[in-house]
């Protein structure tokens, strides 16, 4: 995993929603292909239920790219059952590939998890946001609405990971991470990664 850290901030990372199902359903794909080792070219059909053709296109691409380079024990994961091994999976993918993600958590959650502050003011993450906006050059560069939909399907992928909880203020969930995946981060010296994901052992 340690050649898939992007140390920039990466538009085509976060330009879509988390699509938590659909990549479990490529993973899948994925980890039953022995040969290829790569998704069929009209794989879309089998794993969009909604969406124009056009749009499942985009999102198949987002996934590809999201899964490019993937190990395979970590592949087994995300295709796995177990939705919490499944979702958390994908999240730590994502915290590898999106530099704005791991800020995030390394930041303004994770403080407040050490500090036992359970609790996070929308409008203080949104101001972590522009202040990151504010220090980079490259973020200035982009439009308000590109840059407003980056920060927001990167603090989404925080919720639909079952870490953050809707709310005024939000919540924080942190929870055991499963075995299969602390077994591979540990394996890898990786224990950072799983304080990231907030499991209180860590």
């Amino acid at each position: 995993m340690k050649d898939l850290l992007n140390r920039d901030y990466d538009i085509a990372i976060a330009n879509h929603p988390f699509l938590w199902s659909e990549t479990q359903a490529c993973a899948r794909l994925l980890t039953e292909n022995k040969d290829g080792g790569s998704l069929p070219d009209n794989a879309e059909a089998s794993i969009f239920t909604s969406g124009s053709p056009s749009t499942q296109r985009t999102y198949l691409r987002a996934i590809r790219y999201r899964l490019e380079g993937v190990p395979g024990d970590i592949l087994a994961c995300i295709a796995a059952d177990d939705a919490t091994l499944s979702a958390l999976s994908l999240f730590y993918v994502l915290l590898y590939k999106n530099r704005l993600l791991r800020e995030l958590m390394e930041e303004p959650i994770r403080d407040d998890f050490l500090s036992d502050q359970f609790q996070i003011e929308k409008p203080n993450l949104e101001a972590f946001f522009e202040n990151k906006r504010q220090r980079n050059a490259d973020l200035l560069s982009w439009s308000d609405s590109t840059w407003r939909k980056f920060w927001q399907n990167t603090l989404k992928s925080v919720f639909e990971s079952g870490l953050l909880k809707n709310g005024t203020p939000l919540v924080l969930q942190p929870a055991w991470v499963p075995e299969p995946l602390v077994q591979y981060l540990v394996s890898h010296g990786d224990q950072v990664s799983l304080q990231l994901i907030l499991d209180p052992r860590y």
